[in-house]
Order: C-alpha cells, then structure tokens, then sequence
C-alpha cells in the first residue's frame, strides 16, 4: 500500500447556497452557459478552474476559449528589432544565413522555424547541427569553418550561444555577424553577439520568460513574417514545430506557449497544414488522430531526438525542413528505424546499470563503477553520451531518488555525467554545492548535468547523497488530488469531458487527477507478466475497467470497496477512440476517511 497521503484541493471559488450545497459564482455560470457547458460538469470545473488559480471569470474565459490567438509582440524580447530587421535584409538581398541548432528536438526544432522562415522571405538558409560526442552543447567550431568556406557572413545561432564568449569572438574577428536566439542561462559575461535574443537577460521585459529555443525562434519568425502574404498559414505550420520544441524542454502550457499548442493542434487535426516532415513522421510511427499535445511527447519527439541520441542529427533537421514528401517519408522511416535501435540500446544499457548496482538478482554490486546511496545511486560505463540521461531517468524511477549516470570510455578523460531526480529534488542546488568537484554544471529542479574528473568519483558521489538525502527528509509525499468527482459525474465520459476543457495540458498545467470514493472493485486481473493489474469497478452502477500501473497488490483489494485517484487518456486504435482510465494510487476505502 502506497505510503504518501492525498491532499485534495480546496474550492474556495464556490458558494454555499441556502440549503448548503456549493453552487458556482454567477460570473463562472454565465461563462459555462456562453461556451456551452453541460450543467452536470459546472460544479466540477469550476473546481478544476480553482486548483490552477483561474478562478477570475475574465482570466477562465481567456483559458477556456479556444479561439484566443493572444500572442505577445514580439520586438519586446531584447535585441529582437535589431535581428528581425536584419533577417528581413537577408530576405530581401537573397542573402546565405547559416542556422547553428542543437541535437535535441528543441533545437532542432527552433533551428527547422528560423530555416523555413528565412527561406519564406527569400533568405538561403541552411541549417549546421553539432554532434553529441564531439561537440557538444553549443555553438560548434565546425560552423565558423563552413560559414567561411561558404562567404556565409551572417550565423544564427537557435537554443544555443547566450554563453560561448570564445566562439562569437572567433566568427567576429573573422568579419562574420552572429545573432543568438536562446533560453539558457545568461552569465554575468555572455557573449557579445550582435544580437542576444533571450528573455533570461537582466533587462529583459518580455511577459512570458519561459518559451524554449523553438518557441523564441516562433517569435522572430513572427517577426520576419509580419507582411507576408501568406503570414498566418506559414506561422500555423511553424507552431507545430515549437509546439514539439517547447513540450519537449518542458516549457509550461500557459501563457502563450498555451497558444502555441493550440493552434498546433488544430493544424495537425485539419484547420491547416502541418510540416510535410511532422506528418510522414506520424505516419510512419503509425499514430492516428484526432492528436492531442502528448503526441508530441510520447511520438514525435523521441524520434526526433534519436538520430542525435546514438549518430547524427542532420536527417532530423533535414526532415523537418523538407518541403518534398517523397523525401519525407524516406527520412521518417529512418527516424523510425533508428528510433527503435535506440531503445534497444537503451535497454541493454538499463540492463547493465542495474546489474552494476546489483539491483539484477544474482548480482552484486561493483564498488568501482557503481554507488548505491540514502539519497543517490550513481553508475558509470561506455554508454553514449546521448543515452546516459534517458538510463538516469530510468533508475530515479525505479529507485524513487536522484540517480547520476556518467560516460566513462575508459580512458581516464573527464566523465560527463546527468541526473535526474523525482519531483521534489533540486538537482542544480545538489550540484552547486559540490561545484568544487566539478568541472562544469547545471540544471533545474528535475534534471541536470555536469563534468568531473574520474578521481572525483569516490567523493563526489557521498556528497551528494548526503545532499539528497537532506532533501528528501524535507519533502512531504503527498499526493495533490483535483477534484473530488461527485456521484452521477464520475463515468469515464464526463471525466475526459472535464480533462477536454483544460486542454492542452502538459507542464505547469497537467491532467486534472479525480479522487472516486467508496468504489466496489469487482475484479482484479493481473497482466503484463505480474507487474500491472486491470481492475473492474462498480461505477455509478456501470462496470469501468481501469489500469493500474505497477500496482500488483491490488490483487489484495478484490471483492471490498476501494478509493482511488484516476486520470483518464484518450486514444484511437485502428479508427476506434476510447476512453482509459489509469489509476494513479488506491487504497482500501476505510482509509480515505478524512481525504
């Protein structure tokens, strides 16, 4: 049984009526009546409204309406009139620009909207992608070379540059212009371009500092594209893409991004045309509409990011930026092709980390290569650079703490390493207090990474264990419920209704989580080789079957009555749309009283 506790939400919004049920305030009920809102769903939904702080009626309407385009004007980003002139020179002049991006679905995303757009307004736009292993994060020396050898004199640099100082002074004193579209960290000495477009600087005054690299690279496309004839169809195709870049660096569903989304989504669902390499890439991962935004997550993005996982990234940026479908569908297929051989080689690596740590039965753990912590578990090997990130994940899950994976190629090189950690833990805070350690560092809350040199190994790793596990003794496990779904709206059809009107979701605004109370569970079937369990439950009368996840003891439950926290997903299969319910946590209903 689950030891966090649930804590439910409060409904401050709403108003006892003189018999003393809770009714909605007038203001909301004129609103759920403008936009059609079925009268069973208003209690629970201004409930769900409350939880994300959209209880003002002028804010919910802004947040419900689908039709809202608000966009922020661009030129408040810093530097972005100066770059947005100059690009539009560019246009004008046909004029070659090299576009520098990342290797990960945000900068290869951000880089494929600069690109199109620049090629929109008559700009020859070629895109240069840096390798993993050999480059690394950043503005690559490689780029300069082909700039030159082309008499490129205009680089833009997208989801990278805030802080490579050396690189733009290099392109500069070689008579090259360099322009940086970026969302990263802005040091007390960034690099002197001639444009630094990041709303992270001190003087910043945009209103949504938390766009990703793709999402700022829209801006300035907006910004370029501003009269052009066919303006609004070319920035409905370019939203997909930062819709893909933002989702994928975890920007929050809010604000603008939230828009972003939105039109993305109506784009991909038939109000437009989506980037013929985005649809090749559906097709032939075999997802079917109508799309939601975890299509971007869960589809699009990893096969994005694989190429430059495991090899290069270039077929990626060369799918994105294709306009010919034949081309498409060849690239697509490879990214799928290589999709899988990265989840291969990902699961050989997991594999191996467990048994290092001697968490494989029969195992045993290897002092030299693997520690095992109250707050960290760390494990070093060959695996690629592009791989140790996804096998962190992989043991803070199974694990429940932060859990640090290096690079070692047994050369006695420094070991570049990233952490990843449950909700809760502050990975760059760990980090920073063992900055005496490393060689170089950075990340936020969940996620991080850094360099050190291989001697560090046995004492880094107790510091941050201790670190963490600090950490963890700060934390309350707790589970945070949306909703106490009420008797006659709790049927997986009203609950995906309620979960449709906060959509998109993702960060900063996540699937509404419904508590159900004093539920019988009929039946419990065990699958997935013992490890999920399939539960029938007596809903409102009506027989629901509900998958819950890692939960082999509800076996345990079958025949009494339970509480229990769902979700619910939608899906399409084979031209059939369903309604899932995924239980999240459960317990025997004796022990929710009080929740």
């Amino acid at each position: 049984m689950p030891a966090r506790a649930w804590r439910l939400e409060p409904v401050a919004t709403l108003h006892p009526a003189a018999d003393g049920e809770l009714q909605v305030s007038p203001e909301l009920l004129q609103l759920f009546t403008d936009l059609l809102i079925p009268k069973n769903l208003h209690l629970s939904l201004a409930t769900l409204l409350h939880s994300r702080g959209l209880a003002d009626p002028i804010r919910a309407r802004q947040f419900l309406d689908r039709n809202d385009r608000t966009l922020h004007d661009p030129h408040l980003l810093p530097d972005a009139t100066g770059l947005i002139a100059r690009l539009r020179a560019a246009g004008e002049e046909g004029e070659p620009v090299l576009v520098v991006g990342d290797f990960d679905a945000d900068g290869l995303t951000g880089a494929a909207i600069m690109i199109r757009a620049l090629r929109a307004i008559g700009a020859i736009a070629e895109g240069y992608i840096p390798q993993r292993d050999g480059d690394g994060h950043g503005i690559p020396e490689g780029a300069i070379a082909a700039a030159l050898e082309d008499g490129v004199e205009l680089i833009l640099a997208v989801d990278c540059g805030t802080a490579d100082r050396a690189r733009v002074a290099e392109a500069l004193e070689a008579g090259i212009l360099v322009g940086i579209i970026d969302h990263h960290a802005v040091p007390p000495e960034p690099a002197q371009a001639a444009w630094l477009v990041n709303p992270n600087r001190p003087d910043s005054i945009y209103p949504f500092p938390h766009l990703a690299g793709s999402g700022l690279a829209f801006k300035v496309a907006q910004g370029i594209l501003a009269d052009h004839p066919q303006r609004r169809e070319l920035l409905a195709e370019l939203s997909v893409l930062a819709m893909v870049g933002g989702i994928a660096d975890m920007v929050p569903v809010a604000n603008e991004f939230r828009v972003i989304v939105r039109s993305a989504l109506k784009v991909m669902n038939g109000a437009g045309t989506m980037p013929v390499g985005i649809a090749a890439l559906l097709r032939a991962a075999g997802a079917e509409g109508p799309y939601r935004a975890e299509v971007s997550g869960f589809t699009i993005s990893p096969r994005i990011n694989a190429a430059g996982r495991i090899g290069d990234a270039a077929p990626a940026l060369a799918l994105l930026t294709t306009d010919d479908p034949a081309e498409a569908a060849e690239l697509a297929t490879l990214l799928e092709g290589i999709n899988l051989e990265r989840k291969e080689l990902t699961k050989a690596a997991i594999d191996e980390a467990r048994a290092l740590l001697g968490l494989v039965v029969g195992s045993s753990r290897d002092a030299a290569r693997a520690f095992l912590g109250d707050g960290l578990v760390a494990v070093r090997g060959p695996w690629s650079v592009g791989l140790i990130g996804l096998i962190a994940g992989r043991l803070s899950e199974e694990t429940g703490r932060p859990a640090l994976v290096a690079h070692d190629d047994g050369s006695g090189a420094p070991l570049r390493a990233s952490v990843r950690a449950p909700k809760g833990f502050g990975v760059a805070a760990a980090l920073q207090e063992a900055s005496d350690l490393l060689i170089r560092h950075g990340g936020h809350d969940g996620a991080g990474g850094c360099s050190f040199a291989i001697e560090a190994w046995e004492g880094l790793l107790p510091r941050l264990s201790a670190t963490c596990a600090g950490q963890a003794k700060a934390r309350t496990p707790e589970l945070t419920v949306d909703l106490a779904a009420p008797t006659g709206s709790r049927s997986p059809i009203d609950l995906a209704a309620l979960a449709d009107h906060l959509a998109p979701t993702g960060m900063g605004n996540p699937e509404p989580t419904f508590l159900l109370r004093d539920i019988p569970l009929t039946a419990v079937r065990l699958v997935g080789d013992g490890r999920h369990a399939r539960l029938t439950l007596s809903l409102d009368g009506a027989a629901v079957e509900a998958m819950a996840f890692g939960r082999p003891d509800a076996d345990q439950l079958a025949g009494s009555s339970i509480d229990l926290v769902v979700r619910t997903a939608q899906r399409t299969y084979r031209g059939t749309a369903r309604i899932e319910v995924h239980v999240v946590d459960l317990r025997p209903a004796a022990l929710g009283e009080g929740v």
